[in-house]
């Protein structure tokens, strides 16, 4: 670690962090975690993997309540779940979710964090550039 540099990690992304590693625990693929600048408006972006869905369909307990689509309401439920282990709990209504095919935007007023967004990294191929390259010297033509 010390041949690479110092390892730095932002104090004011602290619960955007909190809120990805929750969300990739349930097996969704976190875009964007996003909170407003001048008000207490967080704005996170899914992509919904067949993990995630079959999470929130099969291993929680569903209500026999008629609604249009269940799995916008497992994941509405899963989120005031996660909000209420890291702090306050999000009212039912201060919060929106919607989903595209397999995307989810989920809108929400929770108090706790900076303002800023945090944005999925991109994976750098030139990352696995030095485990490769003894491999690609011996097999060269």
């Amino acid at each position: 670690m010390r041949r690479c540099g110092t390892y730095y990690h932002s104090a004011e992304f602290f619960y955007h962090e909190l809120w990805k590693d929750r969300l990739r625990q349930a097996g969704f693929r976190v875009i964007s975690i996003q909170k407003i600048e001048y008000h207490h408006v967080w704005d996170i972006r899914l992509c919904g993997t067949l993990t995630a869905q079959c999470y929130l369909l099969l291993s929680k307990p569903v209500q026999n309540k008629p609604c249009e689509d269940l799995l916008l309401k497992q994941l509405r439920l899963e989120i005031q779940h996660i909000a209420k282990d890291l702090g306050p709990p999000i009212k039912a209504d201060c919060m929106s979710v919607a989903r595209i095919g397999g995307r989810f935007r989920v809108s929400f007023i929770w108090p706790l964090g900076k303002p800023g967004q945090l944005l999925e990294k991109d994976k750098k191929p030139a990352a696995f550039s030095f485990l490769i390259r003894r491999w690609v010297r011996r097999n060269r033509n």
